[in-house]
């Protein structure tokens, strides 16, 4: 029976001893951790002010200054402005320097593309590598590629008709891709009159 009384007894006396002391924390009511607030201190406006300020009556004076010069002369900000606005002038002779470099560059493309070819040793392959196939060990010194001058020739053939073909259509004006598209335009279907 003794034991029974003395277990609540010692319950009692650390619930209560806790509850007196309250542990300490770091974040607490005390407000003398930091720094001093500073003095007040007398703040003036800054330079950049003084001089935005400024500028409003000097940029007016430079207004009125540059317009009495007559009534073509402009203000200076009038001019400023229009500087950096585009003119249709300007853009229309931009526009013909460049149709007219086009038209040079069409003009060269087609005096090289219709030239004489005979001169020429270029041969339009996909895979110019298959005329020399073949394994490259033990190949005597000088027998590394085969003798496709044969090829070239018939390449070369094939590229010239194929030039005088198109310098053809040119002379007739029966260029494929300036002839107008042919209408496609289906009539619409025949309905039965009998359902």
């Amino acid at each position: 029976m003794q034991s029974l009384r003395r277990a609540p007894l010692k319950a009692s006396r650390t619930i209560r001893s806790s509850l007196r002391q309250q542990p300490r924390r770091s974040a607490h009511d005390s407000h003398g951790a930091h720094d001093a607030h500073p003095a007040p201190a007398n703040e003036s406006f800054g330079r950049g002010f003084f001089i935005a300020l400024a500028a409003v009556p000097l940029s007016i004076a430079i207004y009125k200054f540059t317009a009495s010069g007559g009534p073509d002369n402009k203000p200076i900000f009038t001019r400023l402005i229009e500087s950096y606005t585009s003119k249709e002038d300007t853009w229309d002779k931009r526009n013909d320097l460049h149709t007219q470099a086009v038209e040079l560059a069409g003009n060269d493309r087609a005096l090289f593309f219709n030239g004489d070819f005979s001169r020429s040793r270029y041969i339009d392959l996909r895979y110019p590598e298959a005329m020399n196939t073949g394994s490259p060990f033990n190949v005597p010194a000088g027998h590394g590629s085969g003798n496709i001058d044969a090829a070239i020739a018939k390449f070369e053939k094939k590229n010239y008709e194929e030039n005088a073909r198109r310098v053809q259509n040119l002379k007739e004006n029966n260029i494929r891709a300036e002839k107008p598209l042919q209408s496609r335009i289906v009539g619409s279907p025949k309905v039965d009159e009998g359902r």
